[in-house]
Order: structure tokens, then C-alpha cells, then sequence
């Protein structure tokens, strides 16, 4: 009897950690979908310097509303006035805006839009670029991110901590269980340290994602898979 239980324990936990799995490959696909769509949608392209710390929402609902925020530094030792440009996506032509903004020395702000239904293109998705034209010594520097649309009534925000929650908890959840139910079959033993590098691969994957830094999340999601087709073909089908 208590074989049979450690045995539905363990599956349990493995079925934990590959939905948890799941749900972080799907949020950080998506996120990277939408960043890779904004990069090549048809925003003019003035500056080859980008622009940190642009801001999208992740997912947002059809009926909702969210913001796109950059925070802007000057970072040299005199006084900037440097205009920003902010253009983002619609059915009909983008909609942009053009503001001048003051930023004494060594000092940063933040600037934010809404987005919103308005806004939506190629069904699926929002689109959002800014540039901060040149202000000397600084050049031109331009940026831009994707919003993922999602045909659900909760609102995005919510979802996306959900997923998260789930998919991280998930896979360090299942992990915490597996190494707590030794002794462990020799198969399951051996999967563990698979598994966890799997886990914190996927982890960072995430992160890279809604960071926004999708050439690096391309690259990771390729290292992920690879990851995951010779864990399950050398730990699990032999």
C-alpha cells in the first residue's frame, strides 16, 4: 500500500511540474510572439541606439485598457530637452504623439500612454514604439514592444500573475515534492537534477521574456526545447 501511494505521490508531482512547466513556456511565447511582432510591424525606423526600460502589458482583454511607460534618464551633467515620440498600432493608421520633456542633470522621468481596444491590429495584437530624439551628447533612441490580446473576460494583468504564480509554483512545488518522496525509483531519481535545470531554464526563459529582450528569449526558448526532447528522450523513454 505504501508503494502504491508513493508511486500516485510522484506522478502527482510530475504532472505538477509539467503543467507548471507548460504554463511559463506559454506566457514567455507569447510575450516574445508580441515583442518579435512590434520589432518588425511598420513603425519608421529613425535610431540604431535602443532605448531601455519601455514598458507593455503583457496581455490584455479586448474591453480593456492598459499603459505603456518609459522612464527617461539624463545621464549627463547638464540640463536635456529632449523630445519623445511615442506611435502605436490601429486598425486604420498608427496613432502617435509628440511631447518635449525637461530633465535637469542626473535626473530621470517617466512618461505613459494608454493603450486600448482603439489600438488593436492584425487581431491579436497591440503594437507600441517610442523614440527619444537626439539630445547631445545622446543619440536618437527608439524602442519598441507588443501587447498579446486574449479573448477572455479577466483582465490581462491578472492573468498574466496567475500563469506566473501557477507555472513557477508549479515546477518548484512538483520539484520540492519529488525530492521529499525518496526513496525515489531509479528512473525518477535519475530525472531530478534534470528536471531542475529544466525548471530554472524555463524560469529564466520567463524572465527574459517579460523583460521584453526577445532575441534573447528566441535563443532561450530554442535552448529550452532542445533541453526538453533530450531530458525526455535519454531520462524518461530509455
Amino acid at each position: 500500500m505504501d508503494m502504491e501511494n508513493t508511486k500516485s505521490s510522484t506522478s502527482s508531482f510530475l504532472v505538477i511540474i509539467v503543467l507548471g512547466g507548460l504554463l511559463s513556456l506559454t506566457l514567455a511565447t507569447i510575450a516574445t510572439w508580441a515583442d518579435l511582432e512590434a520589432a518588425f510591424y511598420g513603425f519608421s525606423r529613425r535610431a540604431t541606439t535602443p532605448l531601455q526600460n519601455l514598458r507593455c502589458p503583457i496581455l490584455l482583454n479586448r474591453n480593456e485598457t492598459g499603459i505603456v511607460s518609459v522612464r527617461i534618464s539624463n545621464t549627463t551633467d547638464r540640463k536635456l530637452s529632449p523630445s519623445v515620440r511615442a506611435e502605436f498600432s490601429s486598425r486604420l493608421t498608427e496613432i502617435s504623439t509628440l511631447e518635449s520633456i525637461e530633465l535637469p542633470q542626473g535626473e530621470s522621468k517617466t512618461r505613459e500612454w494608454v493603450i486600448g481596444p482603439e489600438n488593436i491590429d492584425l487581431q491579436r495584437f497591440i503594437f507600441s514604439k517610442v523614440l527619444v530624439f537626439a539630445s547631445y551628447p545622446i543619440p536618437d533612441r527608439e524602442a519598441t514592444c507588443g501587447t498579446f490580446i486574449i479573448d477572455l473576460p479577466i483582465p490581462g494583468s491578472i492573468l498574466t500573475w496567475m500563469i506566473i504564480v501557477l507555472g513557477w509554483g508549479g515546477m518548484g512545488g512538483g520539484l520540492l515534492g519529488l525530492n521529499r518522496s525518496k526513496p525515489l525509483s531509479g528512473r525518477l531519481e535519475k530525472s531530478l537534477r534534470p528536471l531542475t535545470f529544466l525548471g530554472i531554464l524555463i524560469t529564466v526563459t520567463t524572465l527574459v521574456s517579460l523583460f521584453g529582450w526577445w532575441v534573447q528569449a528566441i535563443l532561450l526558448l530554442s535552448v529550452t526545447l532542445i533541453a526538453i526532447v533530450i531530458i525526455v528522450s535519454h531520462v524518461f523513454l530509455r
